[in-house]
């Protein structure tokens, strides 16, 4: 369907008076101007004819490769469009803008027909709509004062444009058409993270608002296209960003992740610090995924605590080796004295730690052997020496258990049992060398 605007004959004569300021032809023209509508031709043509002040918002007809809704055609001769020409030459040498002229003529038109009434009127382009894609902020100013009615949809999108929200934001609502309509609207824009919060409220005095500005703080964060300065809009309005999504991902934690150091200073009281997700993580293994040393090194001051490990079983050390950051890594190490061994070396670490148990465990029948061989000479040497072996070996083992960077990780209750025989072991030994010892000290005596 082809949508054809049809530039009225009597235009020329509402431009001529508007411009000359003279009533009667203003009145000859309003009066003669043809319905206003649309109709569909049978060759799949629409022709429509708009209220007068639509085409003052263009005050000529539009080239055919210039963008519109519309096909322009006029139905006045070339003598008429040069008059126009001329009157549009002459006020833009007089310091006029385009959006200063159209300001004019639509004031002196409101005398003879309202504007108000003019928007009202049904058709395929709205006129608050339309002024806005031409950025006449003050032309729509002038016609909310003049008491036109602007649409939900078109409200919505005027929204957008932050230079112009404080103006706009006195017309509302009682200048919206549709009240319900467009606080559904931006309650669907506010849930979906966008910044519509302000006219929600506006519009929705009695709305739950903390709930809103939770959902919308969540919602954008989670926006690979999300902006620190945005989120700091929820967060000063109240938003808290404590709010989970289905993965249990706070506001909080995708803030981390995206790197907002400003805001999670902001957001950091409160809150929960042993709160994880899903996959186990906290907002600290999210400040390692980020690989931000700023923020790790803030949540690690404010308690975060290094040691949780997600269902990867991977602390922010760990995580931070596995995704080679290591930047993170060394700032872990020299700044917080964390460390931790990979896989490979904590099962090394056991299996030191054990082998030593065993050793000592071993060394007890073998004391016993010696002891009770009468070919053996040296058996106060040999049981001492073999003593004070077992006695380094047992509190090396205790030594490498107790370091920090051995794993805290569920043992086979048989390595228990192997570290109490070992214990037993050593005192056995400890006991038969203060025998020897004692049967040494007779002899010299």
């Amino acid at each position: 369907m082809e949508n054809v605007l049809i530039w009225p004959k009597e235009y020329p004569l509402l431009v001529k008076g508007l411009i000359e300021q003279n009533g009667a032809f203003i009145l000859d023209a309003l009066e003669a101007w043809p319905a206003c509508r649309s109709t569909e031709e049978d060759d799949g043509v629409c022709t429509t004819v708009l209220p007068p002040i639509y085409y003052l918002t263009w005050l000529m007809p539009l080239e055919p490769f210039e963008e519109c809704f519309f096909q322009h055609i006029s139905e006045y001769d070339e003598d008429a469009q040069q008059y126009i020409t001329a009157v549009k030459d002459y006020y833009y040498e007089n310091d006029y803008t385009p959006e200063s002229l159209v300001l004019l003529l639509c004031q002196r038109l409101e005398k003879y027909a309202s504007i108000a009434a003019q928007a009202a009127i049904n058709t395929p382009l709205s006129l608050i709509g339309h002024l806005f894609t031409k950025r006449y902020f003050t032309v729509i100013e002038h016609a909310l004062n003049a008491g036109s009615k602007i649409s939900a949809e078109d409200a919505l999108a005027i929204w957008q444009e932050v230079d112009f929200r404080e103006r706009f934001s006195q017309f509302v609502p009682e200048s919206v058409g549709d009240v319900k309509r467009l606080s559904e609207l931006a309650a669907e824009k506010v849930a979906g993270g966008k910044d519509y919060f302000t006219l929600l409220t506006q519009v929705s005095p009695d709305v739950d608002s903390a709930v809103l500005l939770e959902q919308a703080l969540l919602a954008h964060l989670s926006f690979d296209t999300a902006k620190q300065t945005m989120a700091m809009r929820f967060i000063e309005q109240g938003a808290t960003g404590t709010l989970s999504d289905e993965n249990n991902k706070t506001a909080f934690m995708w803030a981390v992740e995206k790197g907002y150091v400003n805001l999670a200073q902001t957001l950091l009281d409160k809150q929960d610090k042993k709160l994880t997700d899903k996959l186990g993580n906290t907002a600290l293994h999210y400040a390692v995924i980020a690989k931000n040393e700023p923020l790790m090194v803030l949540l690690l001051k404010s308690g975060y605590d290094f040691r949780v490990r997600n269902n990867e079983g991977l602390s922010c050390y760990r995580l931070a080796v596995s995704l080679k950051a290591t930047q993170l890594v060394k700032c872990l190490e020299r700044d917080f004295g964390i460390k931790e061994l990979s896989p490979d070396g904590q099962f090394a670490r056991i299996k030191k730690v054990h082998a030593l148990h065993a050793f000592v465990t071993l060394l007890l029948p073998l004391q016993l052997f010696f002891f009770f061989d009468e070919t053996l000479a040296i058996k106060s040497e040999l049981t001492l020496s073999l003593t004070m072996l077992s006695v380094i070996c047992f509190f090396f083992a205790m030594s490498l258990k107790r370091c920090a960077l051995y794993p805290h990780i569920k043992h086979p209750w048989g390595l228990f049992v192997l570290r109490c025989f070992s214990f037993l072991s050593l005192i056995a030994q400890l006991g038969l060398a203060s025998i020897v010892a004692l049967a040494t000290l007779s002899e010299l005596v």
